[in-house]
């Protein structure tokens, strides 16, 4: 049986809204029509994996605390028993109050979970609830000298994560986020930290997702304690209270200082910033959305909420706007493809192998996706149903959603009776056959002509003889003289 052969035409289509590109794969994004305070943004449906907002996504901006879920997801890793008891050396207090050469002034008044020096009853699970819901900064650092043996070799492990995950444009600097200039990631690397650990360990979410936990006691909490998420959205007596979003981790700074001429210029300070990594699922949908930078004060100078804003904002505006559709389905037929010698039929119909849902905004029609058909040339019969024939690329604002296998819908038998006379006819016109055609009509005619000479040159030399008979007779006569 002759194969088909596929070819795919590929063509330009411009839909009704621009796209931002992103460098993941097959994803359409749209732009929200508000403004937004943060500095970088990327937003991701989870179940189709489609990136539906992104602001300087591979811009390099300060995560702050957001560092901590690149803690997080190393502690998860490399921790065997997370109910062993962790050692809270002075070394992970020094820097938040240092002096002397050591002394820095953004690790002054950091987060903490009220764990104290010494204390020895604190587990690895404790240093990550403290950690990612009250922001501990002392939890990062017993966390990191616990698993490497130092704050440097924690970091080393960081980077080596990041790049193990692909993050490409990510420098981390200390495991709890406080200013540094070195400590910096993109909104795009901190998404796919932050997918990592969810769909590496089920107990990232479980953590990221509490809102309080019980601490063990210590000098200062002699009956224990209860620490609760920085997170505002998970608070139910926040204006920015969502009972839909769980976790992931805030992260924030009033101000932070730079060095000028190698001294700290702690008499201009910079205005500080907001980040927040979150997730959110209700009516069937799931998405994660990361955003770095907004400004520490908002339009109407309050403190420390843009990030909330966004998140709020951005959340409301993509459970409104995008619906799932099914924008073709399985066995759906796309186009039909000749069939040469073919009993009954000279088409086969090309089908689909799988359906395919997409996520799009509600206003715009499933048919603003375009499909993408190959050209296909005819089949030779007999034809088998589900045989391959290339691919149909489904695009949306350019790029590429999916390509759905083809495969042939129907067997198609060979008409014997076609076959036949499609041979007689090969063989009668084929070159050899022509030619000795030709080389025979030839003789033919040759034969003919030959034949008809011969002849007219018998009846020429009959008409001769006979003549020449009618001349002598009167010689050889008895004709009487006068």
């Amino acid at each position: 049986m002759k194969k088909a052969k596929i070819f795919t035409i590929f063509f330009t289509f411009i839909l009704l809204f621009s796209a931002i590109g992103t460098n993941l794969t097959a994803f359409a994004v749209f732009s929200p029509t508000f403004d937004l305070y943060s500095e970088g943004v990327y937003m991701v449906n989870l179940d189709t994996n489609i990136v539906v907002a992104s602001k300087n996504p591979d811009k390099k901006l300060y995560p702050a605390s957001t560092t901590k879920i690149m803690t997080c997801l190393v502690a998860l890793e490399n921790v065997k028993n997370f109910d062993a008891k962790v050692e809270c050396d002075y070394v992970c207090f020094d820097e938040f109050w240092a002096t002397g050469d050591d002394y820095n002034p953004n690790f002054y008044g950091a987060s903490n979970a009220a764990i104290e020096t010494q204390q020895n009853n604190v587990t690895y699970m404790d240093c990550l609830y403290a950690l990612m819901l009250r922001s501990g900064c002392e939890a990062a650092n017993i966390l990191a000298y616990n698993i490497s043996g130092s704050l440097s070799k924690f970091v080393d492990l960081m980077n080596e994560t990041a790049e193990k995950i692909g993050c490409k444009n990510t420098h981390f600097s200390n495991a709890h986020g406080l200013f540094d200039e070195n400590n910096y990631t993109t909104a795009y690397d901190l998404y796919l930290i932050t997918r990592y650990a969810i769909d590496n360990y089920p107990g990232f979410m479980k953590i990221c997702g509490t809102y309080e936990y019980d601490m063990p006691k210590n000098e200062a909490n002699p009956d224990g304690y209860t620490i609760q998420s920085t997170n505002r959205m998970m608070a139910p007596e926040s204006a920015y209270y969502d009972e839909a979003v769980k976790g992931i981790k805030t992260g924030s700074m009033n101000e932070y200082i730079l060095k000028k001429d190698g001294v700290w210029d702690e008499e201009n300070p910079k205005d500080g910033f907001c980040s927040l990594v979150t997730s959110c699922e209700k009516d069937g949908y799931k998405y994660l959305l990361v955003t770095l930078q907004a400004p520490w004060l908002d339009k109407n100078g309050d403190e420390g909420c843009t990030h909330f804003e966004d998140h709020q904002k951005l959340y409301e505006w993509a459970y409104s706007e995008f619906e799932r559709k099914e924008i073709i389905g399985k066995n759906q037929q796309v186009s039909e493809v000749s069939v040469e010698m073919g009993k009954d039929t000279d088409k086969v119909g090309i089908v689909t192998t799988e359906d395919f849902y997409t996520l799009i905004p509600k206003s715009l029609d499933s048919t603003a996706i375009q499909q993408i058909v190959p050209t296909t040339e005819p089949f030779v019969a007999p034809v088998k149903k589900g045989e391959a024939v290339g691919n149909l690329v489904l695009k949306l604002n350019g790029e590429t959603l999916t390509t759905i296998p083809l495969v042939t819908e129907a067997d198609v038998e060979l008409d014997k009776t076609a076959k036949y006379k499609d041979r007689i006819k090969t063989v009668l016109t084929s070159g050899g056959v022509i030619a000795s055609f030709v080389i025979l009509g030839v003789t033919i005619v040759a034969f003919a002509i030959s034949k008809a000479i011969t002849k007219t040159i018998r009846a020429n030399s009959e008409e001769m003889q006979r003549r020449r008979k009618l001349q002598v007779a009167p010689r050889n006569g008895n004709a009487k003289r006068k």
